[in-house]
């Protein structure tokens, strides 16, 4: 009878044994998310990630950079869980089947300028920037064709009949922190770029003014968050529903305030 009963727990316990591989995986990590962001929302999309893991445990893996450059590495990858970026820009990369969407908020171009700008009227030597851009010696913006600011600060001259004028002052570059990096450093005059990155930098400013979109400026711009339909890449869809969720949060919606959206 002993035999019996130590036999009988023996294959109880090989039991347990077997099914503990089976509770490990169940108890696993939630899939990891793979991120990609324009590159003038760094700042707060790192905020985001990083109480976003610190609530869940659900890591991120975060890229950036201008659209079309995030769009070139999502179709290279062949996945992308979450896209952060201009509602617009994104419809137009319609290959990439995005179709659920968050509004994160409104984009605001910005014109800013450098510290002791010319030595001119201080401490705004830009009231009026159809007056006094002409006036300045060079003007950066990211890449209109691949950059959502770059394209507004695009449509902006132009509705001001400043776009041609301005040709051999315009200086190009791939992204708003590139535009940033011109400013703070004093190497060019007055820049677009967006609230976002002006209220991270604008200690290190001569200043700025938020240009208000409308028919005669800049198109309105929808910040969201854009995620694949539920039933592609399934392994990671709990964890894409858990960030949508978080986006709702108070949390997430006081980061998204702090950085002007």
């Amino acid at each position: 009878m002993q035999i019996v009963l130590l036999t009988r727990r023996r294959l109880a316990l090989g039991g347990l044994m077997a099914l503990l591989p089976a509770a490990r995986a169940l108890a696993a990590d939630p899939a990891g998310l793979l991120l990609m962001a324009g590159a003038g929302y760094k700042r707060p999309v790192e905020a985001l990630c990083a109480d976003f893991t610190r609530d869940t445990g659900i890591a991120v893996e975060r890229s950036y950079g201008n659209l079309q450059q995030i769009f070139a590495q999502a179709r290279a990858s062949g996945r992308v869980d979450v896209l952060i970026g201009d509602a617009d820009f994104i419809d137009h990369a319609k290959d990439l089947n995005l179709p659920q969407r968050q509004i994160l908020g409104q984009g605001k171009l910005v014109l800013a300028w450098r510290r002791k700008l010319l030595g001119r009227r201080s401490p705004d030597p830009i009231i009026d920037p159809v007056r006094d851009l002409p006036e300045m010696q060079s003007i950066t913006l990211p890449n209109p064709q691949q950059a959502i600011y770059g394209r507004a600060a695009e449509q902006w001259l132009k509705a001001k009949g400043l776009w041609a004028p301005l040709q051999d002052k315009l200086k190009i570059v791939q992204t708003v922190p590139q535009v940033s990096a011109y400013l703070t450093s004093g190497q060019i005059d007055a820049g677009f770029l967006n609230l976002t990155e002006v209220l991270a930098v604008k200690g290190q400013l001569g200043g700025y003014l938020e240009l208000q979109p409308g028919a005669d400026s800049y198109a309105p711009i929808d910040i969201v968050a854009a995620f694949p339909e539920q039933t592609v890449q399934p392994e990671t869809a709990a964890s894409r529903a858990r960030f949508a969720q978080f986006l709702q949060s108070a949390q997430a919606q006081e980061i998204l305030r702090r950085a002007g959206l």
